[in-house]
C-alpha cells in the first residue's frame, strides 16, 4: 500500500505488486531450503532469504521503473505484462524445480522443517509484549517503514520532487527534476517494499502457492491509497492517511467475515467501497466549489 502510494502520486500506477510478492517470495522458500541443504548455520540461510527478497524485489521494481521511466511506457500496460510474467515464472518453476528446493511434491514452494524454518515462523508469528499489550513484530515493522517513508514524503527534496511530478509533469521537469529517474527509483522503492513484504510473508506463512499468493493485492493498495486520501490524478494528499487507510480496509475485511457473509459477495462489497471512496474524492472538491459558489452569490 505505502508503495503503491507513492507511485499514485506520480501519477503512475502499479499493477504487478502482487506478482512481484508471489515470485520473490516462492524463489526465497528455494533459497531457504537450498541452504538447509547446504548445512549452513541457522543465522546465514535466514539472512540469505532475506537479502534475496530485498533485491530480487527491488531488481523487479526497477526493472519496471526502466520501462516505466526511461522508455516513457504507460505504467498501466507495463506492470499489467510484468504481473503476468513474474506469476507465470513463479509458476512454471514450481513445476520444473527439485522437490527437496521446493520443500513440496504440489505446484507449491515450503519451507522444509529445519532450523531455518523455525526461526524465520517464530519471527513472523512473534509479538512484543504479552497479553492485552501483545504487538504482533510485522505490525511494528509496517509502522517503521510507513513511518519512515512519511519523513521522506514531507520533510526531503526527493518527497516534494514525487508531488511536483505527479501534480505538472512539464513543469517538475523546466525546475530542474530529473523526471525519468526519479520515476525509475519510485518503482525501484515500490519493488523493495515488495521484497520486505515476500520476506514477512515467508515468516508468517511458511508456504507460497504461486498462482494466488498477492493476488488482488494491487487492489488492496489502490483501496488503502484512496482511502487515505492520496489523490488518484496524483501529486496530493499524505502518505500518513495510508496507513489508516490500510487498516481501515483490513478492518472492513474482518467486519465482512464475521457477518458471515457469503464470499462470492466479499469482493462486491469491498468493491463497492472502494468505488464510493473515488467517487467523493472526485465529486468532493466539486460540491464544496459549487457550495461556496452559491454562498459568494
Amino acid at each position: 500500500a505505502i508503495g503503491m502510494a507513492m507511485i499514485i502520486i506520480t501519477g503512475d500506477i502499479d499493477l504487478s505488486i502482487g506478482a512481484i510478492l508471489g515470485c520473490v517470495s516462492s524463489f526465497g522458500c528455494v533459497i531457504a531450503n537450498l541452504m538447509l541443504n547446504k548445512g549452513v548455520p541457522t543465522a546465514v540461510g535466514v539472512l540469505a532469504v532475506v537479502v534475496f527478497c530485498l533485491v530480487g524485489g527491488t531488481l523487479l521494481g526497477f526493472l519496471n521503473g526502466l520501462f516505466v521511466g526511461k522508455l516513457k511506457l504507460p505504467a498501466f500496460i507495463v506492470t499489467l505484462a510484468t504481473q503476468l510474467i513474474f506469476r507465470s515464472v513463479a509458476q512454471y518453476s514450481s513445476r520444473m524445480l527439485d522437490p527437496a528446493l521446493k520443500g513440496a511434491t504440489a505446484n507449491t514452494y515450503r519451507l522444509a522443517n529445519g532450523g531455518i524454518r523455525d526461526a524465520m515462523y517464530g519471527f513472523g508469528n512473534g509479538q512484543i509484549l504479552k497479553n492485552s499489550l501483545a504487538l504482533p513484530i510485522t505490525g511494528i515493522i509496517f509502522l517503521l517503514v510507513g513511518f519512515l517513508l512519511i519523513y521522506v514524503t514531507t520533510s526531503t527534496k526527493y518527497g516534494k520532487r514525487l508531488f511536483a511530478i505527479g501534480s505538472n509533469t512539464k513543469a517538475a521537469h523546466m525546475a530542474g527534476i530529473n523526471v525519468e529517474w526519479t520515476r525509475v527509483s519510485v518503482f525501484t522503492l515500490a519493488g523493495l517494499l515488495c521484497g520486505v513484504g515476500a520476506t514477512l510473508w515467508i515468516c508468517q506463512q511458511g508456504a507460497v502457492d504461486p498462482a494466488t499468493t498477492g493476488v488482488n493485492n494491487e487492489m488492496f493498495g489502490i483501496a488503502a491509497t484512496v482511502l487515505g486520501g492520496i489523490a488518484m490524478s496524483g501529486g496530493k494528499g499524505k502518505l500518513f492517511g495510508v496507513i489508516f487507510g490500510a487498516m481501515s480496509y483490513t478492518l472492513i475485511d474482518k467486519i465482512i467475515a464475521a457477518l458471515n457473509v457469503d464470499s462470492l459477495v466479499n469482493n462486491s462489497i469491498k468493491g463497492l467501497i472502494l468505488l464510493i471512496a473515488i467517487v467523493i474524492q472526485v465529486l468532493g472538491p466539486q460540491l464544496k466549489n459549487l457550495v461556496a459558489a452559491k454562498k459568494a452569490k
